[in-house]
């Protein structure tokens, strides 16, 4: 019976550990510097090795320094402030505190009840977010502090459930839906650092004299002693995340090599068959591909547009929102979203005039009125 026990924990232990990983794997590069600043910063014995992004490492270097001067101006014990302190150096690489309060309060030493109390305190530091337990806890934050009240009503309506959200609040559908606009928007996480349009690539792939060259920028940890379980935690988990990315990206360099070699096609490709080919959980390699770019000859590269259909020229987004582009730069006079849907389906993309109008508002093109007011005042 102790045995069985011994086992269930084992298994759980091992269900937590996974479930920590993973976000790491989703993470993106600028993410993981920010974090790994923090593990140096309060472990002089490790330093971040390659892959760093210097104002990022920076930022991330001070980050908990700004938090627990926040803690110390508050209320409370030395132990509920230490406890608080604690806690920060928990939160995980998007300022997260997914952990449960018993896992914590085992880890901590202290009772789940003390840990509660304490993850409430992290709640009113600044960024707003902080010690949330996980995105859409972040968003509830969010939805506290805006300046229209109706958010949070509203917020808290979706959240119980509501099917008539207008008549219980007493406002108009059209209310509700701007409402819902701006609450899709709220931040799924704290903003740790000043966000930019600025993407960093995981690898970059070069092509000279009939050769790829791929130069990898994955983030690392170095250690100058023995490292403590966190480092070593740590140091794992980047060597994991290391090796599923690059088994993945093997398979689509192999797969779209002509792409990356600069030729306009892109072969189908699926994340089943990646996952097949590494030996993982197609759910797996759908988190590892998120957020991830490629810098190559023809420019910066989300890896997800690496995957598409089975058709001859591919059908992913990707493809098609470069069709799109190439036909409106091309116009002598604009064409209608039904006029560049034809015009696709003759280039063998097939889709809806809705999908087209999405994908043209997405690259910044307005309708063709729009486009023709354009080349009118260009032409005075």
């Amino acid at each position: 019976m102790q045995r069985q026990e011994q086992q269930q924990v084992q298994r759980q232990q091992l269900t937590q550990d996974m479930l920590r990983r993973l976000p790491v794997l989703e993470a993106d590069r600028a993410a993981l510097v920010f974090q790994l600043a923090r593990l140096s910063a309060r472990n002089k014995n490790v330093a971040a090795g390659s892959g760093a992004i210097d104002w990022i490492a920076e930022a991330g270097a001070g980050f908990e320094a700004r938090l627990f001067a926040q803690i110390e101006d508050g209320s409370g014990t030395e132990a509920e402030k230490r406890l608080q302190r604690q806690l920060v150096t928990a939160l995980d690489h998007r300022g997260l505190l997914p952990d449960t309060d018993a896992a914590l309060a085992t880890r901590f030493g202290v009772e789940p009840i003390d840990v509660e109390a304490a993850r409430r305190a992290l709640l009113f530091l600044e960024p707003t977010g902080v010690g949330a337990k996980d995105e859409h806890d972040c968003q509830y934050r969010h939805a506290i502090e805006q300046d229209d009240p109706l958010v949070l009503d509203v917020f808290e309506a979706i959240e119980a459930g509501v099917t008539d959200i207008a008549s219980r609040l007493g406002i108009t559908p059209a209310e509700v839906d701007r409402v819902t606009r701006i609450i899709a928007t709220l931040p799924k996480a704290p903003l740790l650092y000043e966000e930019t349009e600025h993407i960093y690539p995981e690898l970059e792939v070069s092509y000279s004299d009939g050769m790829l060259t791929t130069t990898w920028f994955s983030p690392t940890l170095d250690a100058k002693a023995v490292p403590d379980r966190d480092v070593k935690w740590w140091q794992e988990t980047l060597n994991m995340r290391a090796e599923t990315l690059q088994a993945i990206w093997d398979v689509i360099a192999e797969r779209q090599a002509g792409w990356l070699k600069g030729e306009l096609v892109l072969h189908p490709l699926t994340r089943k068959e990646v996952a097949e080919q590494i030996g993982k959980h197609e759910s797996t390699v759908g988190r590892a591909i998120q957020r991830k770019y490629v810098l190559t000859e023809g420019g910066m590269m989300a890896w997800r547009d690496f995957f598409v259909r089975a058709t001859e020229q591919g059908q992913s987004p990707f493809m098609i929102k470069r069709a799109i582009a190439e036909l409106i730069r091309k116009e002598t006079s604009p064409l209608s979203d039904k006029a560049l849907t034809e015009e696709l389906a003759r280039m063998d993309y097939h889709v809806t005039r809705r999908t087209v109008a999405n994908y043209r508002e997405a690259l910044g093109f307005g309708n063709s009125r729009e486009r023709e007011r354009q080349l009118w005042k260009g032409g005075q």
